[in-house]
């Protein structure tokens, strides 16, 4: 090679580099801020002495018009590979399905749309990050991560150590609550971590996700300085949430992770998810948990019985419906006012606020089987998209998120996820490798995984 020709890890640099990281930073903040989702109201009732003037849905609809207007100024929807025929059929249905929600079954315009905003809001406008493809640079975003990660588990340890909210739990309007801040048991409580975001389930969710990164990192030279103290972190701050979905997260993000990271098979994993929902069904149904529940312990199985009995109830309620009613939906949505379910004990009084906390349950009571699977069919297309890209390109970050997705039919047995799930979809689609990045090279590239690298995973330049 003659000492003007450019080194591997030039070119690679050269084809892999994003044209703004400043544009893919502001998307990357934009999604963030709708993922972390309690920083912003926060801040609001610091400065105004507990109201939320702007409310969390316009705050909402602002990062994806500017997510909207980045797509208008690059202009260019790079779609190879994303999964456009089974987006657009499911869309499709989501808008057939709104005249029959609105006169069959009586909800309002208004408030169907707040149920679409609540499920699918990052699953409609996909596509739209598609026109971001490759425009941030997998270190930055890593680094943002670690960041904010950095000072959300200072908050949720400083919660669970002191045993205090220490930020607010609901505005004085009532326009804004954190849930899932209290761990309940034969009345005694123990605060949980949530740190800045809604729930101690979506902390917990943030955590494994960080901590599959750090699992992703010793992927590189070196890495293992960072990512093994990392994962240990992101892990013991997942026990802060005292979330039991969040265990079971952390254990099959982590397989996921020991695959994507050091696996030889890596086509085995396009199944993992089915291997997880296995695991979730057969704690849900088999009576494990009832053998291996005692009290005051975080494998008390009480509030999988109240779960089975809303199961229970929204599912004779869809069984007694009609036909159209089962294919098409009910309309209900649980971002509605929760109802009150009767307990047959008194662990809470003598009644409980539940919700359905089931992805499947809730699907199809709100546009049917037929919205369900077609929901479905399209999340398991974004997984087998995140999937291809990670063995590909296996960054820290795509490992981190696609392990994180390894988890969405298990998490889908107790909780309602989608949106959460979509907007690390998005995320992700700003770091993927776009299409001819290689092709434009001559196929004389290196693997990124062949290049030296330094402990914090970038690329080292190849001397000629």
């Amino acid at each position: 090679m003659s000492d003007f020709s450019p080194s591997y890890g030039e070119i690679y640099r050269q084809y892999q580099r994003p044209e703004s990281d400043f544009f893919g930073g502001m998307a990357l903040l934009a999604m963030l801020a709708c993922v972390v989702n309690c920083v912003l109201p926060q801040v609001e009732m610091l400065l105004t002495g507990g109201g939320v003037p702007v409310p969390q849905a316009f705050i909402k609809a602002a990062c994806f018009g500017a997510l909207i207007i980045l797509m208008l100024v690059y202009g260019k929807l790079d779609l190879s590979s994303f999964p456009t025929s089974t987006w657009l059929f499911a869309m499709a249905y989501l808008v057939l399905v709104f005249p029959y929600l609105w006169f069959s079954q009586r909800k309002e315009p208004g408030e169907i749309l707040l149920a679409y905003n609540a499920y699918y809001c990052p699953l409609i406008f996909a596509p739209a990050a598609c026109a971001l493809k490759g425009k941030l640079s997998d270190s930055l975003a890593v680094r943002v991560f670690l960041c904010i990660f950095g000072a959300c588990a200072l908050l949720g340890w400083a919660q669970f150590i002191f045993q205090d909210p220490i930020v607010r739990l609901a505005s004085s309007d009532g326009s804004f609550r954190i849930y899932s801040s209290l761990w309940m048991q034969e009345g005694e409580t123990t605060v949980r971590s949530t740190s800045f975001f809604g729930s101690a389930l979506e902390y917990g969710s943030f955590c494994v996700l960080v901590a599959a990164i750090g699992i992703g990192i010793c992927r590189k030279r070196g890495g293992w300085k960072i990512g093994v103290p990392l994962y240990l972190f992101a892990a013991a701050s997942c026990y802060t949430t005292l979330t039991r979905v969040v265990f079971l997260q952390l254990a099959i993000a982590t397989v996921a992770a020991l695959t994507f990271t050091f696996g030889r098979s890596l086509r085995r994993m396009t199944w993992q998810p089915f291997t997880a929902l296995g695991v979730g069904y057969l704690i849900a149904f088999s009576g494990i948990a009832k053998l291996i529940g005692q009290t005051k312990s975080l494998i008390d199985n009480s509030s999988l019985e109240l779960r089975l009995l809303q199961w229970e109830m929204y599912g004779a309620e869809l069984w007694r419906g009609t036909l159209a009613q089962q294919l098409f939906g009910l309309g209900f949505c649980q971002a509605d006012k929760p109802v009150i379910v009767p307990r047959r004990d008194d662990f809470l009084g003598k009644a409980s606020t539940v919700l359905v906390d089931n992805l499947y349950l809730a699907l199809t009571l709100h546009i049917g089987l037929v919205g369900m699977v077609s929901v479905l069919a399209l999340l398991w297309a974004m997984w087998r998209y995140l999937r291809k890209e990670t063995i590909e390109r296996p960054t820290p970050l795509l490992i981190g998120i696609a392990s994180f997705w390894a988890t969405f039919l298990m998490t889908g047995m107790f909780n309602v996820q989608p949106a959460l799930y979509g907007f690390w979809f998005l995320i992700g689609i700003l770091v993927f490798r776009r299409a001819g990045d290689f092709d434009q090279a001559g196929d004389v590239l290196q693997s990124e995984e062949d290049e030296p690298v330094s402990e914090f995973g970038e690329l080292e330049a190849v001397a000629p």
